[in-house]
């Protein structure tokens, strides 16, 4: 079986952020996407990327917001990846360099994303970007536009503020819509493409960083954790995501793997596992970790973990450790 697609919560903060600026209903259109509130704040989770597809889709059309992903792409450049990606762009020696590590840290943040640079055309570079999803979903146009708008923003921090590409290929069927074009008057633009990309002269790959222009860059570094590549991981990493709101039922583990509750289960017991033994190792990695590296008390990462009861908590970490929370935790700081 194939893993669940996911999106790492750190690529999703700054649509979030977007929205909330706006006031769009966010938590209205949160749950009824199914994606899970509380994680949206934590940007080392991971959530399903098709809920997340779909949320973006829903508030895109409640909001009458045409060109969403375009403005926030827009608004966070090569942040829109990670929250410290310019930073660390900026250590690269050139933006062949800066590139290359672009387009690796994008595929691990996001699952089945897909982004290279290869040989163009009149001594051009192509990088070429596809999204998680078919351009039949109602969020393709949205993610088209915050990736194309995430790579320029990486590249304009060696080619300056202002930098705009000869030629762009687009996956989706219409025409961008007019701020978009007025955004980028001298732009050849193609549509209904296999693939998107944008073409990049030869002679900028070999620049080097504008340090002036990019002075109040973000110093911020976060944790890259990959998409697991099996179902099972894939399932433990989204299941954590929404913990907070109570233990998923199988019911709810099944639909984000896209099978049967009986299919679900078959394929976990081939693995030598159950569904209840999975959430219960979920919550105990997740309560190890918060136990060794927060300063959380105890009574909150029993809520963290969704359970209504630290005495539960307690019973159920010492099935699995043959100590309690508070033994763990003082083991740790001696």
């Amino acid at each position: 079986m194939t893993s669940i697609p996911l999106h790492r919560v750190a690529t999703a903060v700054p649509f979030i952020d977007y929205l909330r600026r706006i006031g769009a209903p966010l938590e209205r259109e949160l749950r009824r996407a199914r994606l899970p509130v509380l994680a949206m704040d934590d940007p080392d989770c991971f959530v399903p990327s098709r809920n997340y597809w779909t949320f973006i889709a829903n508030v895109a059309d409640h909001e009458g917001i045409e060109d969403l992903g375009f403005l926030v792409g827009q608004r966070s450049g090569a942040n829109a990846v990670d929250a410290g990606l310019t930073q660390r762009l900026l250590r690269s020696p050139t933006l062949h360099h800066a590139l290359d590590r672009f387009c690796k840290l994008a595929t691990v943040e996001i699952s089945r994303v897909t982004l290279w640079l290869a040989p163009g055309e009149n001594n051009t570079h192509r990088l070429y970007y596809q999204p998680s999803f078919d351009g039949g979903h109602p969020a393709y146009v949205h993610f088209q536009w915050y990736g194309v708008m995430a790579t320029i923003g990486a590249i304009r921090l060696f080619a300056g503020k202002h930098w705009q590409p000869d030629h762009m290929g687009l996956a989706s069927q219409n025409t961008p819509v007019s701020a978009i074009r007025e955004s980028f008057p001298n732009i050849r633009f193609q549509t209904g493409l296999a693939l998107c990309f944008i073409t990049i002269d030869n002679r900028l790959l070999f620049s080097r960083c504008r340090p002036a222009e990019n002075a109040a860059a973000s110093l911020t570094d976060t944790t890259n954790i990959e998409p697991a590549d099996d179902l099972s991981g894939s399932l433990k990493q989204a299941l954590r995501s929404y913990l907070e709101d109570g233990a998923p039922p199988i019911g709810f583990a099944a639909e984000l793997a896209g099978h049967s509750v009986r299919t679900l289960q078959r394929h976990l017991a081939d693995k030598g596992q159950t569904y209840k033994g999975l959430l219960e190792q979920v919550r105990f990695d997740t309560a190890t970790y918060l136990l060794r590296n927060t300063d959380e008390t105890i009574t909150d990462i029993a809520r963290q973990l969704g359970y209504s009861d630290p005495s539960h908590f307690a019973r159920a970490f010492r099935r699995m450790a043959g100590v309690s929370p508070r033994e763990y935790l003082e083991h740790c700081r001696s």
